[in-house]
């Protein structure tokens, strides 16, 4: 009786181990993760002061550094929803406000990945995952071009690229 009563436990505790080891408990695979890309401005490093001051100096011109902020998280009150099915997005245009927006949801079969890219080199390409989203923060008016290409092969799907036109105002 004392016997098998151990037995049995020491089966559950087997099964109990088991399936916690195969839920992926013990240890999340990174690799899945949608990354979050984090924009350090670059340092404002100040020029040496000429002692003999130039009638045409003009002030330099700072380009803002940060065009589009792509990340897994939005804060503010206006975004527009995008899916992506069958290598296609919901919708291939949008208008936007500057501050708002544009949530990309990735609705494709299990481990089809895409990569998306900025014609106007707006933001890092970065890749998404299936369910997952990814938020374009679009700090400057403008129109914006958002190329779909596939993670596997570094190409456009078909002949021709899968193009998001955004029109930020």
């Amino acid at each position: 009786m004392v016997k098998s009563k151990t037995l049995m436990i020491f089966a559950v505790l087997i099964l109990l181990f088991t399936a916690v080891g195969f839920s992926g408990c013990l240890g999340g695979n990174d690799d899945n993760a949608t990354p979050s890309e984090n924009v350090t401005p670059p340092e404002n490093i100040t020029p040496p002061v000429d002692e003999t001051p130039s009638e045409d100096v003009a002030p330099p011109v700072v380009e803002p550094t940060e065009k589009v902020n792509v990340s897994t998280t939005f804060d503010g009150d206006n975004s527009v929803l995008i899916t992506i099915k069958n290598k296609r997005y919901s919708s291939t245009s949008v208008s936007i406000s500057t501050g708002d927006a544009v949530r990309l949801w990735s609705r494709e079969e299990r481990n089809f990945r895409h990569i998306f890219q900025s014609e106007e080199n707006a933001f890092e390409d970065f890749d998404l995952i299936p369910g997952y989203f990814a938020y374009l923060t679009f700090n400057q008016p403008g129109t914006y071009k958002i190329d779909m290409i596939n993670y596997y092969t570094g190409e456009p799907h078909g002949d021709a690229p899968i193009v998001l036109t955004v029109t930020v105002t």
